[in-house]
């Protein structure tokens, strides 16, 4: 099985569980929930105090928003323009990359989504596996014994992350971009070297990527050699299927991206949510394509299997 073949195999097993899929975007939504309504709440209460807004009119009021975050604390503070439409996973793309820590105010909602995932990981791969069950009370029961297993496996990974975020990391962009950029006249030679040590960094970030999912695989399916020596037997196969799973998102967000753009006001309003939410939606299938994709390349390299 090539990493290829492991991909379509994932992307077949997440089209065949429909309800999988489902149940993973009720769960997302839901632990996003309280945030937007404590959001909403503010929203409006800002918004009394501003003219009748106009019934069917597709343009923000950028006084009020200006007049809005110059008061704005706390977890009023994010919503900003980069939260709306094609902004959003291009502001976060950016964030990854420059390694921009996420305000305090927000370290609540990813601890919150870290659970969930750590649910939805031990659900996937019960779902996915060899022989898996498909009873929603076997699947579930799955989520909640691997729950504090795999929370612990995201903290590890979180902080392996953030380590080469303080070192590999300052190495690459404020030292070595420096120096090799120095004498450079053209903009251009200077971003495809940053572009360059980008792709450096993220071979970094993928080996922790992939030992935590992976440890998560071989914690499920009670495999004692473990995630770091599968990956470390079989890192051409599982480096591949990362890139194939990066490149497809990295496909869906170029799509989402030039639909919004070409379709201009004609995707503004409420078709401009439902496009928003389908590409979120379709995040949230892409993951779990991830885990059916490696529990499938695990379950056909790893020596137990």
């Amino acid at each position: 099985m090539t990493a290829i073949s492991a991909f379509v195999s994932g992307l077949g097993a997440v089209l065949r569980a429909p309800l999988t899929v489902v149940a993973a975007v009720v769960l997302t939504f839901a632990t996003a929930i309280p945030l937007a309504l404590v959001m909403g709440d503010r929203v409006q209460h800002a918004l009394n105090d501003q003219p009748p807004i106009v019934l069917g009119s597709e343009e923000i009021d950028a006084d009020w928003w200006l007049e809005f975050r110059r008061h704005a604390e706390g977890l009023e503070a994010t919503f900003t323009p980069a939260i709306i439409g094609f902004a959003a996973p291009l502001s976060t793309l950016s964030a990854v990359l420059d390694g921009d820590l996420p305000a305090t105010v927000m370290l609540g909602p990813i601890a919150l989504a870290v659970i969930a995932w750590s649910f939805l990981w031990g659900v996937g791969i019960e779902r996915f596996r060899r022989d898996g069950s498909r009873r929603a009370g076997d699947l579930v029961r799955a989520g909640l014994t691997s729950l504090p297993r795999f929370v612990g496996i995201a903290v590890v990974a979180a902080m392996a992350q953030l380590a080469l975020y303080l070192t590999m990391h300052k190495l690459l962009f404020v030292v070595v971009f420096p120096l090799v950029t120095e004498g450079m006249a053209n903009e251009a030679g200077a971003f495809m070297v940053r572009v360059a040590l980008y792709a450096v960094f993220g071979i970094f970030v993928a080996m922790v990527t992939m030992i935590a999912d992976y440890a998560r695989i071989a914690s499920a399916l009670r495999d004692s050699a473990g995630g770091a020596a599968f990956v470390r037997a079989n890192w051409g196969r599982a480096f591949s299927l990362v890139v194939i799973v990066t490149l497809t998102l990295l496909a869906l967000v170029v799509i989402y991206g030039v639909g919004e753009a070409y379709g201009g006001s004609r995707v503004a309003g409420w078709r401009g949510v439902v496009i928003g939410q389908a590409f979120v939606i379709l995040r949230i299938a892409m993951r779990l394509v991830t885990i059916a994709s490696e529990v499938r390349l695990f379950e056909r390299y790893s020596r137990s299997y």
